[in-house]
């Protein structure tokens, strides 16, 4: 029986490579990035269109077994003045040092798989100066009431933050394209390539029964990927803001529903047969409070499969069910030729009425992404390239929306009291509720090693603003809360390891909303207000062992 048992083990050990299936989880260092790019250069062993991911490797045969270690994931980042966090997973928005620790195996047996890795969190979360009290009182009473309505802190407490999650682990059974199981992982859906309307990496994983494909479905017309979720988005336990700071002016704390939220979304992307390159896709998604759910109302438990128009959904009646919707479409242009993508996302986080609503506003509540990426040969023995990318994200809103009754409470990401939102993070686009991103990255790369500069403008919570004047508030242009940054990052692989590195600089302008002028002598409109900077250095480590 030993010797049988150490046979079974040295067995799987020396399994070859191509019966590997496991996933790449979503924000690997240096490797997710990689991939995208070896796809734009032609490589065709990358089996999926990459825009639902994890993506996985080559479909594992039915047969055998194998166990695998999972590369050991380490990633540490530093910020000086206030918190800069972008999709970074379970990691929190916080200053001072943070780390991220994950670590696990993959084991399969015939068609059932187990994929356990765990990540564990420590940020300082050191003390740091949020909402000004120089701000007027109707502003802070605005900002209550804006924080009251998402779940998003403004700090994590105010002791240091030690959490442990299931990170990306999952347990499947995956039979030929199609993989159904209990997953943790993080999900990102569409195109985008620094946000995404719908799921991200932004937050950290939740809990969800998941049904997808491992790669495309292979039929007459072309190929189709999907994925079906219904999982729990949890609460963060943390106050919208600094409820000191609001006492003191005569507002008592507001709390939310003690009650976590129900995730049901749907993605399917397709790959038409006659026009290589091109994607066409789109993602829905419905988050109800559990104690809300019916049972017997399939609306409430399988709210995807509902009608798209609200007159067809129950009209006024269907108000009264308390979900909230997200709908995106995308389409993107692979050219390997030219070793170049070009991709949009345009999404609603509200239904039309019926057809002629969606034809007078179609882009009520409306948020999009647009991009463009090349790779440029450069002369030499190094197979090296250019790589350029440009991407513009944008939240606010626009003229529709603001017209439109109730429309404060219009902007994206918002739903019941914890919006769309896990543990405290939003689960789309990092860049927040409202806000706008423009970003240029320039570097070069040559196999998984790049040396790049990226540019961004990012305008916070513009929404924020308008909502203050439709409750009957004065608002001031000026007050625009715009960060100007530039990084250097670098990627790097020794072999088995894998270094990601980046050092950030940023100019925030009118930081948390507040216009403070250098004055000028005679003091004049538009004089400059005082711009507050901040560094963020980050370096993350993978080991593929």
């Amino acid at each position: 029986m030993y010797k049988l048992s150490i046979g079974l083990i040295i067995s799987i050990l020396l399994l070859p490579s191509a019966l590997r299936s496991q996933s790449q989880p979503v924000g690997m260092p240096v490797l997710e990035e990689y991939t995208r790019r070896q796809q734009l250069l032609g490589d065709t062993s990358i089996l999926s269109s990459l825009l639902i991911r994890p993506s996985f490797g080559i479909p594992a045969k039915v047969k055998g077994a194998e166990f695998k270690l999972m590369p050991i994931v380490w990633k540490q980042q530093y910020t000086t003045d206030h918190p800069m966090s972008l999709n970074n997973g379970a990691m929190i928005p916080a200053r001072g040092y943070q780390t991220l620790f994950s670590a696990g195996f993959y084991a399969r047996y015939g068609i059932l798989s187990v994929q356990l890795m765990p990540e564990f969190v420590y940020a300082r979360n050191q003390y740091f100066d949020g909402l000004s009290d120089k701000h007027r009182i109707e502003v802070l009473r605005a900002y209550n009431s804006w924080k009251y309505a998402i779940d998003l802190p403004e700090r994590f407490g105010t002791e240091p933050y030690k959490r442990a999650f299931w990170g990306q682990s999952s347990v499947r059974l995956t039979y030929k394209s199609l993989s159904l199981g209990l997953s943790n992982e993080n999900l990102w859906w569409g195109p985008g390539h620094k946000n995404a309307l719908m799921m991200t990496n932004n937050a950290p994983g939740f809990k969800h029964f998941t049904f997808n494909t491992v790669k495309p479905v292979k039929t007459p017309i072309g190929g189709f990927e999907w994925q079906m979720v219904g999982g729990k988005l949890e609460p963060s336990g943390f106050p919208g803001v600094d409820t000191t700071l609001m006492i003191s002016h005569g507002m008592n704390p507001r709390k939310r529903p003690n009650d976590w939220l129900y995730f049901n979304a749907l993605t399917v992307n397709y790959q038409p047969r006659w026009l290589p390159g091109l994607s066409l896709g789109g993602a829905r998604s419905f988050t109800i409070y559990s104690k809300k759910i019916d049972p017997g109302n399939y609306k409430t438990w399988l709210p995807v499969m509902e009608p798209f128009l609200k007159v067809n959904a129950g009209g006024h009646g269907y108000d009264t069910i308390p979900t909230d919707q997200l709908v995106s479409v995308w389409a993107r242009w692979l050219m390997p030729k030219d070793h170049a993508e070009v991709y949009f996302e345009f999404g609603r986080s509200d239904h039309s009425w019926h057809l002629n609503d969606f034809l007078l506003e179609p882009t009520h509540n409306r948020a999009y992404i647009i991009g463009y990426r090349k790779l440029v040969p450069l002369n030499g023995k190094l197979k090296s390239h250019l790589d350029v990318e440009l991407e513009i994200t944008q939240f606010s809103y626009n003229v529709q929306t603001l017209l439109r009754p109730y429309s404060g409470w219009g902007s994206w990401y918002f739903s019941g009291r914890h919006g769309f939102t896990n543990q405290g993070q939003i689960l789309g686009a990092g860049i927040g509720t409202s806000s706008n991103m423009q970003s240029l990255n320039i570097g070069w790369v040559y196999g998984k090693q790049r040396i790049g500069l990226e540019l961004y403008r990012y305008n916070h919570d513009d929404d924020f603003w308008a909502y203050l004047r439709l409750n009957g508030g004065k608002t001031d242009y000026r007050t625009h809360w715009v960060d100007l940054s530039g990084a250097l990052v670098v990627d790097w692989d020794f072999g088995r390891l894998f270094v990601n590195a980046k050092l950030q600089t940023i100019g925030a302008l009118n930081y948390m909303f507040l216009y403070d002028p250098v004055l000028t002598e005679p003091p004049y409109f538009w004089d400059y207000g005082k711009t507050r900077y901040n560094v963020n250095a980050e370096v993350n480590i993978g080991v593929r062992l």
